[in-house]
């Protein structure tokens, strides 16, 4: 089994290698953020009793066509059918391959473009992919996004405290799909969430002033 998932990133890592629309930087993140996908998938897949092969293959290629579209809401698709690259040469099986064009299909917004039963292993990919985005290196991505190191001290403390409570509504109203997904998810949000309350204490207690 190891084998296939190694065949699997190395094909991820020379797709996304290939495209001229991103720069190295994005490349990279992409094929990390992937990996961590798969390993969040795979945890949850073992913890539920799914086909952890199909789960974690999946996961691996969820975002292999993503700079294919201009489209967003459309990568699940065409990454699905940019997987079929390396599926069709992998040794699985007809209903293996199936299985895991429908799960990368659905991920973004949960339509295949085809009639297809669905598998709790596709809502398990989708899952992981939204657990990564709520993740530690999320935040340190924020900072970054948000230029934390040139912006005004209570600016940014004022930015946060009113995302904070947005973040905690979401934390209280958002499920996923199995109860190990909503655990790790519940976690993540969580250490966001205490994270950048603590931010806007300390900036506030830094600066000697509050945050109206």
């Amino acid at each position: 089994m190891d084998a296939v998932f190694k065949q699997a990133m190395e094909y991820l890592h020379a797709t996304l290698n290939k495209s001229d629309k991103i720069d190295d930087i994005e490349k990279l993140y992409r094929y990390e953020h992937s990996l961590r996908v798969a390993h969040i998938a795979r945890r949850i897949a073992e913890q539920e009793g799914q086909d952890v092969l199909i789960t974690t293959l999946a996961a691996i290629l969820h975002d292999v066509g993503k700079f294919d579209t201009d489209v967003n809401a459309d990568h699940g698709r065409v990454s699905a059918d940019v997987a079929m690259g390396w599926l069709r040469t992998s040794g699985l099986t007809d209903k293996q391959i199936k299985d895991i064009h429908y799960c990368i299909a659905v991920h973004a917004d949960g339509k295949a473009g085809y009639e297809y039963e669905n598998i709790l292993e596709a809502e398990t990919v989708s899952d992981a992919d939204n657990i990564d985005r709520f993740g530690v290196y999320r935040i340190y991505q924020t900072l970054q996004w948000d230029k934390a190191d040139t912006t005004p001290a209570l600016d940014f403390a004022a930015k946060y405290r009113e995302r904070n409570p947005k973040l905690k509504h979401f934390k209280e109203t958002y499920q996923l799909s199995t109860p190990t997904a909503n655990r790790m998810f519940q976690d993540n949000l969580q250490i966001q969430t205490d994270f950048f309350d603590r931010l806007v204490i300390e900036l506030q207690q830094t600066l000697g002033a509050d945050v109206k």
